[in-house]
């Protein structure tokens, strides 16, 4: 799966004009491979609109920015109503299990979402991974109202990671940082891993929520 993460920073006076123009983005819907995309805005940074999307496979996403992105994105308008934006290309390489078997399910009903953008520190990739693998994951699926998650790899910087989970709404999401969280952070000992770290958590806008109309979806 590939995971497109935008990230844009607009003024005041062009927030409701950039809310109104994400709307277009329902035409990705029926593209061919294309499994959802959510978004809102940082609880951080109420000015930073941050956008998720998921693509079966690299094919399928460059034959959407070959022949639809543009057409779409112009049709928008959008550009006129930012004065920032950041585009990162992921792959999953490890599923963070929750309580829906298929991630799409996660989309359709997730009100809120916890962004993690790691660089770690170098020839420490693989132990991150790992413990990704052993316990986070075990240790984030036990938690209450864990729809589910991805562990992705950056296509354009070395060392750079995804942790993206969803969650049914943002109270789950502080019980398991109160309670869980901590436990894996020490258990992990992240901090000889990480070399830096960028949180983003956000309730996702309903109106920005576009699902595939193909029942397509892993």
């Amino acid at each position: 799966m590939i995971i497109k993460v935008i990230t844009c920073k607009v003024s005041e006076e062009c927030k409701e004009d950039f809310f109104e123009e994400q709307k277009i983005w329902k035409a990705l819907s029926p593209l061919n491979g294309f499994l959802g995309q959510v978004g809102g805005w940082s609880n951080k940074e109420p000015l930073t609109a941050c956008i998720f999307a998921f693509w079966e496979n690299q094919v399928a996403y460059q034959y959407f920015m070959d022949n639809s992105h543009d057409e779409i994105f112009f049709r928008s308008n959008q550009s006129s109503t930012y004065k920032f934006i950041d585009v990162s290309l992921y792959e999953e390489t490890i599923t963070i299990p929750g309580s829906e078997k298929r991630i799409i399910h996660a989309f359709e009903k997730g009100k809120y979402v916890r962004m993690a953008r790691v660089q770690v520190k170098p020839d420490h990739s693989d132990h991150f991974i790992e413990m990704q693998e052993t316990i986070w994951n075990p240790g984030m699926s036990v938690a209450e109202g864990l729809l589910g998650g991805l562990f992705a790899s950056s296509k354009q910087r070395m060392r750079d990671f995804l942790v993206f989970s969803c969650w049914e709404n943002e109270r789950f999401h502080q019980e398991y940082v109160e309670k869980h969280f901590p436990v894996l952070v020490a258990a992990t000992k992240m901090q000889t891993d990480v070399q830096e770290i960028k949180g983003e958590e956000l309730v996702l806008e309903e109106a920005w929520r576009v699902l595939p109309s193909n029942n397509g979806g892993l």
